[in-house]
């Protein structure tokens, strides 16, 4: 009964927390898209952590990942909401029909955070599980930021769009659902990872017993050894992809602080 009560008192504290976060939440009117973000800032600090949304749940649109679970760390934070696509559950911080316009909104958004605070590039961390995984890792590349941190992230975008209940989000992206833009989707990141000027700094957080391992992070393993590219990787035992979000906060934590300790 205690354990219960506890749980339950947890749950209405994370509820009250974010309702008071939303009321800060803004807008960035960028030049194809408006994005909706929370921004939190730290003083005496000199970093940034970029936070991107994971892909929601059956029946849920996009929401805000690890708001009260990175609230400790010394970082300004970014947190930006991938609410596009089909149910509003996101487009992989991309855009439409093979149009990046949501891609380059966002980098705009994290250039003028980044400039209003100061912050060196190299300073600049992206972070996310799933989808958000996937966009921290492509970022980070794309974008020369210092690092990314990712958990459990689909990186073979377009063989896990091409699952039949996601090929909504597939065709929201790409247009038409084929095996050239099958193709085209599943090198975009490895095509940023081998893009980025500076050093990859890439650490991943995913259990060995579920499917993002197998499908996913094992090939980009083999691909980071093949070019010479520095990967962190932390394996955890549970059996489902929903249940990262119980184990990524605390290795992103400490991946963040081992990064500014190098």
């Amino acid at each position: 009964m205690i354990e219960i009560l506890k749980h339950k008192g947890k749950r209405i504290i994370i509820k009250i927390y974010m309702f008071y976060a939303m009321l800060f939440e803004k807008k960035y009117h960028g030049e194809k898209c408006e994005l909706r973000y929370l921004f939190f800032k730290k003083r005496k600090t000199k970093r940034l952590l970029v936070i991107f949304s994971s892909y929601p749940g059956k029946g849920q649109k996009a929401r805000y990942n690890y708001v009260i679970k990175f609230s400790r760390l010394r970082t300004s934070r970014l947190y930006i909401l991938d609410n596009f696509g089909p149910g509003e559950k996101g487009a992989y911080y991309l855009g439409e029909n093979l149009d990046f316009y949501i891609e380059q909104d966002v980098y705009q958004l994290i250039e003028s955070v980044r400039a209003d605070l100061g912050v060196e590039k190299k300073h600049v961390v992206t972070c996310g599980s799933s989808k958000g995984g996937y966009a921290a890792i492509y970022f980070e590349g794309k974008y020369d930021y210092g690092a990314s941190i990712a958990g459990a992230p689909q990186i073979l975008l377009g063989d896990y769009l091409g699952i039949k209940e996601h090929q909504g989000i597939f065709r929201f992206i790409a247009g038409n659902y084929d095996e050239a833009n099958r193709e085209y989707l599943n090198n975009l990141l490895p095509q940023a990872v081998l893009a980025k000027k500076s050093a990859n700094h890439i650490s991943i957080h995913v259990s060995d017993q579920e499917g993002m391992y197998a499908d996913h992070v094992k090939p980009f393993l083999s691909f980071t050894e093949q070019h010479d590219i520095a990967l962190f990787l932390q394996l955890g035992t549970y059996t489902k992809h929903s249940l990262v979000g119980l184990y990524f906060p605390s290795f992103a934590i400490q991946a963040f602080q081992n990064f500014f300790e190098e």
